[in-house]
């Protein structure tokens, strides 16, 4: 997936192909912490301006399985924001440096949306409320997954309400608070 961000190109893919040789960093190894596990998601980031590469970097996480989508990662205030399995990055978008890595699901973290001033991070087993700077304001968890086997939206936002389908089709309607309605 490419996408735009003022004069640069942000080139954001998965698979487990992806090989470190081809990056400038990898995380987590990078941040000092040993890498040994086999990785259940690796995602290859690539910051171009102009057609040159500016900067690139690797992420690797064992947790649950992701891949890459629309809304597992997005763009903001010289950040971008992506979901590795069941952490999620913040990263400084001129050199790819890491501002903060948190998990944030027991298994799988699927998409984060920007909620008002803060950000919602919908998680296999918990949809979390976190500002910018990754400090958790609430987390939320039902009878089951938030993953629906009918085809339902298992994850929207309404204005200022959060709706969640799980998979037994159980509805659940949040307020802005994370309080169930």
């Amino acid at each position: 997936m490419i996408v735009e961000y003022k004069n640069l190109e942000i080139e954001i893919i998965g698979g487990q192909d992806l090989n470190s040789a081809n990056y400038g960093f990898e995380y987590p190894t990078a941040l000092g912490i040993k890498s040994e596990f086999q990785p259940s998601s690796k995602h290859g980031i690539r910051i171009t301006e102009n057609g040159i590469e500016k900067c690139s970097a690797l992420l690797l996480e064992s947790g649950g399985a992701t891949g890459i989508s629309k809304n597992s990662f997005l763009i903001k205030n010289h950040r971008i924001y992506i979901c590795c399995s069941d952490h999620i990055y913040s990263l400084n978008i001129l050199d790819l440096s890491v501002n903060w890595r948190k998990k944030f699901d027991l298994a799988t973290c699927f998409g984060i949306y920007e909620f008002q001033s803060d950000f919602l991070v919908h998680g296999e087993l918990q949809v979390s409320r976190i500002d910018e700077s990754g400090n958790e304001k609430w987390t939320f968890g039902a009878r089951d997954i938030f993953v629906n086997p009918n085809g339902k939206d298992e994850f929207k936002i309404k204005g200022d309400q959060i709706e969640l389908t799980d998979w037994d089709n159980n509805r659940y309607v949040l307020n802005a608070d994370g309080i169930e309605l």
